[in-house]
């Protein structure tokens, strides 16, 4: 189990929104400064979760302790980085079978794979993996 600990820094109706630390990442990359990009994207990482925890309401505030399964972590980094790689792979080589291997055609295929995969990734991505949080 990946642990993280995350402050709430916002509550809105019956949802609150987490700010993850980096330095205390589920991987480890994050806190070396190397890391999937998550931690280097200019602003925290933030996590939505029901604004109530074991019947009593969060508060602005409250620390946490969030934990994820590296299974579903897994899965959530092959859906996020498998589908722009194989349409950077597929375009040329869909051109290749087809005979048209000629002049920058391959390098546009790669690129119009490279952008199909990265919107197919994002629609795949918005879905979170289960979180089990408790107070830290």
């Amino acid at each position: 189990m990946g642990r993280v600990t995350g402050t709430v820094v916002e509550l809105r109706e019956s949802r609150a929104w987490v700010a993850c630390q980096a330095a205390a990442a589920v991987c480890g990359a994050c806190s070396s400064g190397r890391g999937c990009g998550w931690a280097r994207r200019g602003r925290p990482s933030r996590l939505e979760i029901p604004a109530q925890l074991d019947g009593q309401p969060l508060k602005l505030g409250t620390v946490l302790e969030l934990e994820a399964d590296e299974g579903p972590l897994l899965a959530a980094a092959a859906r996020l980085y498998l589908p722009p790689l194989l349409g950077l792979l597929l375009g040329p080589a869909l051109l290749r079978i087809l005979g048209l291997e000629a002049g920058p055609a391959p390098v546009a295929a790669a690129l119009i794979g490279l952008l199909a995969g990265g919107l197919v990734a994002r629609t795949w991505t918005r879905r979170v993996p289960a979180v089990v949080v408790r107070r830290a």
